[in-house]
């Protein structure tokens, strides 16, 4: 009866899904997130790129997580593309700074995979303060590069 109870769970449970990795960013669990990583990943935070094994990915989000006191995650928009591309537009709040976050990933089979997991600092969206964040716009700016 155990073995059947496990496999049940074993197999409902999928480990690489959106919600799961919704969850790690909110805990902000580098080793989590580090999941959905592949070889060509990347993290860009501030304008800086970081690209590697998971273990450098990972520890460019630890030392993020680490430097900056975030208090909330929050998503603001989710999307698809039509190329099995999905994008998430969120923010991180600390008590003195909103950091804007922009994750692409690409739904391989079962699995989830971060293509670019971009941070802002909130003045990098200043000045776009007219700038609607509708799918077609994100498209026509050149947020999601494949």
């Amino acid at each position: 009866m155990k073995t059947v109870v496990f496999c049940f769970i074993l197999f409902f449970n999928n480990p690489n899904s959106l919600e799961d990795l919704i969850t790690s960013l909110e805990i902000r669990s580098s080793k989590e997130i580090s999941n959905y990583f592949d070889s060509n990943s990347e993290i860009i935070i501030n304008e800086k790129i970081s690209k590697g094994n998971k273990f450098q990915l990972t520890k460019t989000l630890d030392n993020f997580f680490t430097e900056n006191n975030l208090r909330e995650f929050k998503i603001i928009h989710k999307g698809d593309t039509q190329n099995n591309i999905i994008y998430m537009l969120a923010e991180y709040s600390s008590n003195d700074d909103i950091y804007k976050v922009f994750l692409t990933l690409l739904k391989a089979e079962k699995k989830y995979i971060i293509q670019k997991f971009k941070i802002d600092i909130r003045e990098w969206l200043l000045e776009q303060k007219n700038f609607k964040w509708t799918k077609a716009n994100i498209l026509k700016k050149g947020f999601l590069i494949f």
